[in-house]
């Protein structure tokens, strides 16, 4: 009998030190656009380990408002609602989205960036939730600028060719996800700019 119960927690203890440990991406949010103001009220992106969500309100230009969004992991699905405006107050236009993200693709995608650099480390990740239109991209991005840091390349450390330039043109992102949500002249039903 206790032949078998040490085998058991023998099993149990090599069964959880194999375990993988999560993998967290990032801990800053930004929302931004990229053709004038919008409205961000309400944009979810859940990751992988359940966690995740966007909420800015008012946002111009990229990368455009920034939080602290705890700890994040691997995105995998987005939803919610965002807004056009007009200059002159108001809104022109409405979208919507639901959408998953291919997490598997999108942790390759962050892997490589985390090991593009030469030199340059970061421990605080970003994910960015960026909109024009009805286009709507998930981008992330370890915030290297060249015009203050060290953000030469590794040789051979992006053969798929997934790094690029972010639309600022500041620093170098990976693309996680890049669709089109519906779009209306009108709120839509349940969406926080129905009343």
């Amino acid at each position: 009998m206790k032949i078998k119960l040490l085998f058991v927690l023998t099993t149990l203890l090599f069964l959880s030190a194999c375990e993988e440990k999560p993998f967290y991406v990032a801990n800053i949010g930004n929302a931004g656009s990229l053709d004038g103001p919008y409205s961000m009220r309400s944009i979810s992106v859940a990751d992988i380990l359940g966690g995740g969500g966007f909420g800015y309100g008012a946002v111009n230009g990229y990368p455009g408002a920034s939080a602290d969004i705890g700890r994040m992991g691997v995105p995998k699905h987005i939803e919610g609602y965002w807004a056009k405006k007009y200059s002159t107050g108001g809104f022109q236009f409405y979208y919507r989205i639901s959408a998953d993200i291919d997490s598997e693709l999108a942790e390759k995608k962050i892997r490589t960036l985390q090991s593009y650099y030469q030199t340059f480390q970061s421990i605080k990740g970003r994910i960015q939730v960026v909109v024009e239109g009805a286009r709507i991209q998930v981008i992330y991005t370890q915030g290297c600028y060249a015009y203050r840091m060290d953000c030469s390349q590794e040789q051979g450390s992006d053969p798929n060719h997934w790094v690029v330039r972010s639309p600022s043109d500041s620093t170098d992102v990976v693309v996680l996800f890049d669709g089109k949500g519906e779009m209306s002249s009108t709120p839509f039903p349940d969406s926080p700019y129905e009343d």
